[in-house]
Parts: structure tokens; C-alpha cells; sequence
């Protein structure tokens, strides 16, 4: 016979592994002093709407939560797309600008125009379009 709720809760944690809020939730429309029995039977009224309860609480967090791993997805996804357009899009935008240049140059070279500056922008440019094409080709 236990004589408190207090004292049942702590019962209850022992030898069931409840905790005591939910021990004394358990007990709250029981009288005290109650025997084993009395706790037993609140224990199990409470335990099933409870359960029920925290059960459809957890199946909802997991819902949101693999909904916004979805959207984390989804946004990842598209900032990669979106990166990788600008680049395509930078890639093309230089090699055309330098490619115009290069066209120029050997115009206005014919016509005895030189430039050292644009000369190893070539250059460079050339190493570069060289060393792209080896790595889109290792990949």
C-alpha cells in the first residue's frame, strides 16, 4: 500500500521505468492511500491514449522532418545547377571575348600592330583552353 503519489511515482519509475511526470499523470485521478493493484490499472488507463498520442506526435516530427530534408535537397540541387550554369556560362563568355580578341590581334598584326599584353593574354588563354579540355577528358 503506497500512501502518495509521490511515493507511487517513484514505485512506478523502479519497477516499470517510467518517469515520474508521467507516473504522477498516471495517478492523478487516484485516490491514496491505493495498493499495487489500483496503480496497475491507472497506470494502464493512462499508458494507452498516452502512447497512442506521443506515437502520432513522433510520426508527425518525422514527417516534417523528412520534409525538410527534401527541400534541403531540393535547394542543394538547385544552387549546384545554378553554379554550374553561371560557370558554363563564364567559360563561354571568355572564350568568346578572347576568341575576338585573338581574331583582332591577328588583324591588326598583318597590319604591323603588336601588344605584349595581348600577346600572353593569348597565350594564357590558350594554356588555359588546353588545360581545360585535359581535364574534362580525365573526367
Amino acid at each position: 500500500m503506497l500512501s502518495s503519489k509521490t511515493k507511487a511515482s517513484e514505485w512506478a519509475a523502479a519497477e516499470f521505468k517510467w518517469t515520474k511526470a508521467d507516473a504522477l499523470r498516471a495517478f492523478e485521478r487516484t485516490d491514496f492511500p491505493a495498493d499495487e493493484m489500483v496503480l496497475m490499472n491507472a497506470m494502464v488507463r493512462f499508458a494507452g491514449p498516452e502512447l497512442l498520442n506521443r506515437q502520432r506526435l513522433q510520426g508527425a516530427q518525422k514527417t516534417q522532418v523528412t520534409i525538410k530534408k527534401k527541400e534541403v535537397k531540393a535547394a542543394e540541387e538547385r544552387l549546384v545547377q545554378t553554379v554550374q550554369q553561371y560557370e558554363d556560362q563564364i567559360r563561354s563568355d571568355r572564350s568568346s571575348f578572347t576568341v575576338l580578341i585573338k581574331t583582332l590581334y591577328n588583324i591588326a598584326n598583318r597590319f604591323g600592330y603588336k601588344d605584349p599584353w595581348i600577346e600572353s593574354l593569348i597565350v594564357a588563354y590558350d594554356k588555359y583552353v588546353d588545360e581545360d579540355d585535359a581535364s574534362q577528358k580525365a573526367a
